[in-house]
């Protein structure tokens, strides 16, 4: 593998090199689909194999890379198709969650998720890519929380985390589409949720989830 990184002259943690590692995804210093070859990047950094693996499960966590059967890690790279498909378990799983959120949310619970969607109109309109998408699942991981059921919050957290991560780093690359507009569209959910109509709740999260969609489909995965 092609060199990237310079050698880390001081210790460091598996954070610091997980985000090193991000960063080069982000910037497109490390390609789409390229192999991690962690002896490589043990190289690189100087530092050992075990640190190197530590923080390949961080980004896998994160999303920002794929681990295959055959125990090689490369950086994420989604189809169309994979994006479609979970675009359809979530509306099952994620439909079922905003209703349950609906019924269940307190006080200081709707305050904490209007406060998260401040956070995602503030990052849209500073057009900062990468915390409008953090910021984006931190606002879903809340509904999911809310909802209370833990069962469909794993699911959705492991099938949904790479599908951020691969749109921070499309929409870095490509600035595709109007994140105040993106964000504007997450406020009929959060007001129905806030209001405890759990119909309205759902509806409001299908008619954003086809609104994203649409501008995955015409924008995130255009050529």
């Amino acid at each position: 593998m092609e060199a990237v990184f310079d050698k880390i002259k001081t210790s460091t943690l598996r954070g610091q090199i997980a985000q090193r590692i991000r960063q080069a995804i982000l910037s497109g210093s490390l390609k789409e689909g390229q192999r991690l070859i962690e002896r490589d990047l043990a190289t690189q950094f100087a530092i050992s194999l075990t640190v190197i693996r530590e923080a390949l499960i961080d980004l896998e966590k994160d999303g920002f890379v794929i681990k295959r059967p055959n125990a090689a890690t490369y950086v994420t790279k989604l189809s169309l198709d994979t994006v479609e498909k979970s675009f359809f378990f979530r509306k099952i799983n994620e439909g079922f969650a905003v209703e349950e959120a609906a019924r269940r949310v307190t006080r200081d619970q709707a305050l904490a998720l209007e406060k998260t969607y401040r956070s995602l109109c503030e990052a849209a309109r500073k057009k900062d890519a990468q915390l409008y998408v953090q910021t984006d699942f931190s606002l879903h991981e809340i509904i999911w929380k809310i909802a209370n059921n833990e069962y469909v919050e794993q699911a959705l957290r492991r099938a949904l985390l790479p599908i951020f991560a691969f749109t921070v780093i499309r929409v870095i690359s490509r600035r595709p589409f109007d994140l105040t507009q993106d964000a504007e569209s997450h406020l009929p959910l959060v007001e129905a949720i806030r209001s405890k109509n759990p119909k309205q709740a759902r509806r409001a999260f299908l008619d954003a989830m086809d609104g994203w969609l649409s501008r995955i489909r015409e924008s995130v995965f255009a050529e």
